[in-house]
């Protein structure tokens, strides 16, 4: 069974990174996005107010699956991006069960637009990451449907829906796991 999955993680990362690979379809893949929210920077106190309440809230829901057990806690990402190359992301997650509460993801997500404009874009983004819980550590790949909107010229607000399945290390049993809501992308 673990063979199929990690087959269909190939895929997908083969799939993900080919579509630069190809010139004649780059128009396709990688179109053009024009996310600029020009404002003016004058107000410095109420951009900072704003940049960390993205940060600090909200707070998403995720759901998961281990072991044939329901579980359900928050999460917050935040991703720093380099359009076209892709983005790293941050997830730190609470899981309300009496143990292994707390876990962390480490994330690489290459961003493949389906549509923008001048204040929006809708992208598919494929990934693959490192796992903790602090106790087991694994690895997953992740898919997700986001539709980004600018805040600010380098600050985004993405709204996702995300699926993903960690793949756990020492035969612990995996974790199947479903999320959406806003999380916090930086341009770098």
């Amino acid at each position: 069974m673990k063979k199929n999955y990690f087959l269909i993680l190939n895929i997908a990362l083969i799939f993900a990174v080919s579509g630069n690979t190809f010139p004649q379809h780059q128009n396709i893949l990688n179109p053009e996005l024009k996310l600029k929210l020009h404002q003016d920077k004058s107000n410095n106190a109420s951009n900072d107010f704003i940049e960390t309440l993205l940060i600090v809230f909200p707070l998403n829901p995720v759901f998961q699956l281990q072991d044939k057990r329901f579980y359900a806690g928050i999460t917050k990402e935040i991703s720093f991006g380099f359009y076209p190359y892709g983005r790293i992301a941050a997830e730190y997650s609470l899981i309300f069960r009496k143990t292994r509460l707390n876990q962390l993801r480490a994330s690489y997500n290459l961003d493949l637009p389906l549509e923008s404009g001048d204040f929006y874009a809708f992208l598919l983004s494929v990934g693959a990451g490192y796992f903790t819980d602090f106790t087991d550590e694994g690895f997953f790949p992740q898919a997700s449907l986001n539709l980004f909107l600018p805040v600010f010229d380098e600050i985004a607000v993405p709204l996702y829906f995300k699926i993903r399945e960690t793949f756990m290390t020492k035969d612990k049993p995996d974790i199947f796991d479903i999320s959406f809501g806003f999380g916090l992308y930086l341009k770098l």
